[in-house]
C-alpha cells in the first residue's frame, strides 16, 4: 500500500482488499477514507481541532467496525470450528485499536503526531486486510458455506468475549417476552408521559412559563434574553413560512446549520408546521450528509451560507438558515399530530450513514425530557447551557429538559465555550468528556498563574477528588483548600451556581472526574444513546459509584442479557428504524433495545459496562 498518483495516503485497491463481503469491505473503505482525511489535515497544516476530531472518529469508528467484524467473525468461526483463529485475529484488531487510541491521546496531550506513526497505521490496516489475512478465509467459508438466508445478529455470543474466569453470580431471570435475561430487571419507576406532539407540549410550556427566560443568545457581546413568548412567536411565524414553500406536513426537512438560538426555533418551528426535522452535524463531509439525505428521503434542506454546497441537487427545496422564511401560519398542523407519530429522524455520530437512522416519536421526546426533568429537578428560573451540536439527540432533548422545568437555555458558542461560561454561570451544564477536557486546560492555566503555595494546594485537588469519589472523604485542610482555591476558581470560570454537571455519551475519564469532584463541580455521568432518546442511567453526584452506569432514569428498564448484552426497555426506546431498514430486526427485540455494549452486573447489583 502507498501513494498513489491521485495522491491518497492510502490506496483502495478492490482485487487486494475486497473480501466479498459487502459490509465489510464498506467498512474497510471508511477507515482507508479516514486515514487519508487525516494525513491531509496533517499535510496541509489543518486547525489542532480538526486534526483532533478526525482522530476522534477514527477510534470511534474502529472500535465500531472491529465489534461488528468479530461478531460475525466469532459466529461464523465457531462454526469452522475455528475459535483459535478468531482469538488470534482479536489480538490483531486490539494492536490496531491501541495504536490509534495513542495517536488521538498523543494529540490531546500536545505531543506532535508524526507521519511515521501514521505510515505504520496504514501499512497495519494493509496487513490487516490484504490478501491472505483471516478476512479472506471468512470471506471464502461465507461465500461456500453459509445459506443465502442467513442474518447476521449482533451480540449472540458476547459472553464468550467477557466471560471471565471467575464470574459474578447473578439471579437467572425465565424467559421475558422471547428475550432471556441473566440479571434483575432494573427498574426506574414510573413515568408520565405528556401526551400529543411536541408543539402541542410546548405551547403548555408557553401557557406555564409564558414571560419566563426561555433562552440567553448572544448579541454584540451581551448575552440578551427570549421569552418563552417570544420563542413561540418566531417558531410559528417560521412555520408559516416552511408551509408558504413547496413543504408539506409529513415532509422530512434536513437541517445543516452550527447550534444556536435559531436552531431551536427552526426545531419547533418544524414541530408547529408538522414537519419532521432531519439534524446533519454540520462538521460532517458532503458526502456523508448526501447520504444521510437520500436515506432519511429529505425533500428539504436548511443550510447556513454555503453549507447546502452540493446538497442542493439533493432536494426539493433549499432554504437559507440565516434568512428563515416566515408567513402567518392560518393552520399549524403539528398542534394537532399523534404522539406515535415519527418526530425527528436522529444518527449516531459515530456510525457510518448507511447505517439505520433512529425514527424518535414525538412520545419518545418527551418522555426523555420528563424523565431528566424527574431525574434532574429544578425548579423555575434555572439557567442550563446549550454549546453541543443540536443534532446530537443529547442535547437536543437537554433543551427540552431545561423548558419543561421552566429554565433557560444559554446558547454558547462551542469555540468559546470555555470564556462565555463566566458570564452565564449556569445552573445544569450540559457536557461531554472533551468540554470536561478544556475546562480541565482552562482551570490548570489559572492555577498555574497563582501563587506557589495556592498552586501546590491546587495541585491536590484530583487526590481530594479521588477520596470523595471512594467515599474515603477529605482531610481537614481540604476545607481551607476550598476556601481559598476551589471556590475563587469556579466562580471565574462561571462553575459556581452549578446543581448538575452533565457528562454524556461517554464515560468520563478518572483523572477528569477525580479533579472536578475535588473542585467541587456535582458531576454526574449519563447513560444513553440515539436509540433510547439519549436518556437510560444516571450516575448522580450525590450517590456515585465508580465504574458504574448509574440507576434506570424514571420511565426506563434495563437488565442484562444472557450473553451479557445490556437491554433497555420504556417510553424512550426509539419508535423504529428508516423504512425497508433490517437493522430493527435484531436490535428491537420483544420491547427491548439491545445496545451492542456488554454489561456486568457487580457483588452490590450495579449496572456497568465491561471493559
Amino acid at each position: 500500500m502507498g501513494t498513489d498518483s491521485t495522491g491518497e495516503f492510502a490506496e483502495w485497491d478492490e482485487e487486494r482488499y475486497s473480501t466479498n463481503i459487502e459490509r465489510f469491505d464498506e467498512q474497510h473503505k471508511r477507515l482507508f477514507g479516514l486515514l487519508n482525511d487525516l494525513h491531509t489535515a496533517m499535510n496541509e497544516g489543518h486547525s489542532e481541532e480538526e486534526v483532533g476530531d478526525i482522530l476522534r472518529e477514527l477510534e470511534r469508528y474502529t472500535e465500531y467496525h472491529f465489534g461488528d467484524e468479530e461478531e460475525f467473525m466469532q459466529n461464523c468461526g465457531y462454526a469452522m470450528d475455528c475459535s483459535d483463529c478468531f482469538y488470534n485475529h482479536r489480538e490483531m484488531h486490539e494492536e490496531f485499536a491501541g495504536k490509534v487510541q495513542e495517536l488521538r491521546e498523543k494529540h490531546e496531550n500536545g505531543e506532535y503526531v508524526t507521519m511515521e506513526v501514521l505510515t505504520v497505521a496504514r501499512d497495519w490496516l494493509d496487513a490487516h486486510i490484504a490478501a491472505g489475512d483471516e478476512d479472506q478465509n471468512y470471506a471464502d467459508y461465507f461465500q461456500s458455506e453459509v445459506s443465502d438466508d442467513y442474518e447476521y445478529e449482533p451480540g449472540q455470543l458476547y459472553q464468550d468475549r467477557t466471560a471471565s474466569e471467575d464470574p459474578v453470580p447473578v439471579d437467572r431471570q425465565p424467559e421475558d417476552a422471547g428475550v432471556r435475561l441473566d440479571s434483575d430487571v432494573y427498574d426506574g419507576g414510573s413515568l408520565s408521559v405528556p401526551e400529543g406532539s411536541v408543539a402541542a407540549w410546548f405551547e403548555d410550556i408557553v401557557s406555564d412559563h409564558g414571560d419566563r427566560t426561555a433562552a440567553l443568545v448572544r448579541d454584540d457581546g451581551e448575552f440578551v434574553e427570549r421569552s418563552f413568548e417570544e420563542m413561540a412567536e418566531r417558531a410559528k411565524a417560521v412555520a408559516g413560512g416552511l408551509l408558504s414553500t413547496e413543504l408539506r406536513p409529513g415532509d422530512r426537512l434536513a437541517i445543516r446549520a452550527q447550534s444556536q438560538y435559531e436552531w431551536s426555533v427552526l426545531d419547533l418551528a418544524c414541530h408547529f408546521a408538522g414537519l419532521v426535522p432531519v439534524a446533519l452535524y454540520p462538521s460532517a463531509s458532503n458526502d456523508r450528509a448526501a447520504q444521510i439525505i437520500e436515506r432519511t428521503g429529505a425533500t428539504g434542506l436548511v443550510a447556513a451560507g454555503d453549507e447546502a454546497g452540493d446538497l442542493s441537487m439533493a432536494v426539493e427545496t433549499v432554504l437559507d438558515f440565516e434568512a428563515l422564511p416566515t408567513a402567518e401560519a392560518r393552520v399549524l398542523p403539528g398542534l394537532q399530530t399523534d404522539g406515535d407519530e415519527v418526530a425527528t429522524v436522529a444518527f449516531d455520530v459515530a456510525a457510518p450513514a448507511e447505517k439505520a437512522g433512529c425514527a424518535l416519536t414525538h412520545r419518545n421526546l418527551l418522555a426523555a425530557a420528563e424523565s431528566l426533568r424527574e431525574g434532574l429537578p429544578t425548579g423555575p428560573g434555572a439557567t442550563g447551557t446549550c454549546s453541543l451540536p443540536l443534532a446530537h439527540i443529547y442535547q437536543r432533548v437537554a433543551t427540552y429538559y431545561l423548558w419543561a422545568t421552566g429554565s433557560a437555555v444559554a446558547y454558547l458558542e462551542a469555540e468559546e465555550f470555555v470564556e462565555q461560561l463566566a458570564a452565564v454561570k449556569p445552573d445544569v451544564l450540559v457536557g461531554v468528556p472533551k468540554m470536561y477536557q478544556q475546562l480541565y486546560g482552562t482551570i490548570q492555566d489559572r492555577l498555574g498563574d497563582m501563587g506557589w503555595m495556592k498552586r501546590k494546594v491546587g495541585g491536590r485537588v484530583a487526590s481530594y477528588g479521588q477520596g470523595i469519589v471512594e467515599g474515603r472523604g477529605t482531610p481537614l485542610k481540604y476545607r481551607a483548600a476550598k476556601r481559598l482555591v476551589y471556590k475563587p476558581l469556579r466562580r471565574e470560570t462561571g462553575l459556581s451556581n452549578l446543581t448538575y454537571a452533565l457528562s454524556g455519551t461517554g464515560r468520563l475519564d478518572d483523572h477528569l472526574l477525580y479533579f472536578f469532584r475535588g473542585l467541587g463541580v456535582p458531576i454526574c455521568e449519563l447513560y444513553g444513546s440515539v436509540g433510547t432518546t439519549g436518556v437510560g442511567a444516571l450516575n448522580p453526584a450525590a450517590s456515585f459509584v465508580e465504574e458504574s452506569i448509574g440507576d434506570p432514569m424514571p420511565g426506563v428498564e434495563i437488565a442484562v442479557s444472557e450473553s451479557r448484552e445490556i437491554l433497555v426497555r420504556g417510553p424512550t426506546v426509539l419508535g423504529g428504524f428508516l423504512d425497508g431498514d433490517q437493522t430493527g430486526a435484531q436490535t428491537l427485540r420483544d420491547d427491548w433495545y439491545h445496545t451492542g455494549e456488554v454489561g456486568e452486573v457487580g457483588p452490590d447489583g450495579e449496572l456497568s459496562l465491561a471493559e
